[in-house]
């Protein structure tokens, strides 16, 4: 992974050399090669990111630092003022929990500024955001229409009611044991197929924190078995017995107890939650429609030949200039 001062010196770049200009604005490589490299921090905790994706994600972050570029400018344009108030009591509290460290101390009066800067930034942003976002009470019939474009949004999805009998087995364990596993289960379907009770096998047999309850693990949703176990159940009707069926944990035994089928919730009974999701989604829909018409209207230049130099790793870039 590259970025920053290796890039830099490598291809001749300069820290304040704009990879993007917007209007009279510009994001400076330097400014660009620090939001990415803490970005990477917060995303890949691992660190160590595969080329093509790092310059994927590059692209991402520029273009977020362009839109937030284009908001502020909005904001301004507005004439909003950040909250000086909320700010000091922010800054009040960072000046509370370092007041011991030595390093804060050190370069208070350097950090100071800048962070002034950029909660007041954030304040004009949240202003803007909330501005935006404030959708008017949708009327009633507006209420009503979205709740029928959007069915899937008040539905209670299927659900269904299992009772399992898992033969534990630890994944690294032999053949030979999932093996014995799997036949021990075939023997159980079998009893259970003849009429045994399904409790007391479960109670017996079982390594799962089900077998105290006879096995049952109550009504679950869609998805909330593995694939393997979902798969079997989708083929049974409510009594039947799967065969027995290999997961990660062992080999599961399962009876379908019950199946409720999804459900379109009554209007009445969903009302505010149509009326909240109404809201939110005006709301993105008008911030969405800002930032376009914010891109639109702007006049926007990207570096394509500083960001490929930035994204070089730093082999190729010395090659590349010994060349020269």
């Amino acid at each position: 992974m590259l970025l920053a001062t290796t890039a830099l010196s490598a291809t001749g770049l300069d820290a304040n050399h704009p990879v993007a200009t917007i209007g009279k604005q510009t994001i400076t490589a330097g400014a660009f090669a620090l939001q990415v490299q803490q970005g990477i921090r917060q995303r890949f905790y691992h660190g160590n990111v595969p080329q093509a994706e790092l310059e994927k994600f590059g692209d991402e972050v520029l273009q977020q630092m362009i839109d937030r570029t284009l908001l502020l400018e909005e904001a301004k344009r507005r004439k909003l003022q950040p909250d000086q108030k909320a700010i000091d009591m922010e800054i009040a509290g960072y000046e509370k929990q370092y007041a011991n460290s030595e390093r804060w101390q050190k370069e208070r009066a350097q950090r100071l500024p800048l962070l002034r800067a950029n909660l007041e930034q954030q304040s004009l942003l949240k202003m803007l955001e909330g501005q935006v976002r404030k959708a008017p009470t949708p009327s009633e019939q507006q209420v009503r229409d979205y709740y029928k474009k959007n069915p899937d949004k008040f539905t209670t999805p299927e659900k269904i009611r299992v009772s399992l009998i898992l033969l534990k087995v630890e994944p690294s364990s032999p053949a030979s044991a999932w093996k014995g596993a799997l036949a021990e289960g075939a023997g159980i379907v079998e009893k259970l197929r003849k009429g045994a009770d399904f409790a007391a096998l479960a109670k017996l047999h079982s390594g799962d924190a089900s077998a105290d309850k006879g096995g049952d693990l109550g009504y679950i949703h869609m998805g909330m078995l593995a694939p393997e176990a979902q798969q079997a159940l989708d083929k049974l009707k409510p009594g039947e017995i799967a065969d027995p069926v290999s997961l990660l944990q062992g080999v599961a035994v399962l009876r379908l107890d019950d199946r409720m089928a999804a459900k379109l919730n009554p209007f009445e009974q969903v009302r505010q939650r149509a009326t909240d999701l109404w809201v939110r989604d005006e709301g993105n829909s008008a911030w969405q429609k800002l930032v376009g018409q914010l891109r639109k209207q702007a006049k926007i230049t990207i570096d394509q030949q500083a960001l490929k130099a930035l994204f070089t790793p730093p082999a190729t870039a010395q090659r590349s200039g010994e060349q020269k």
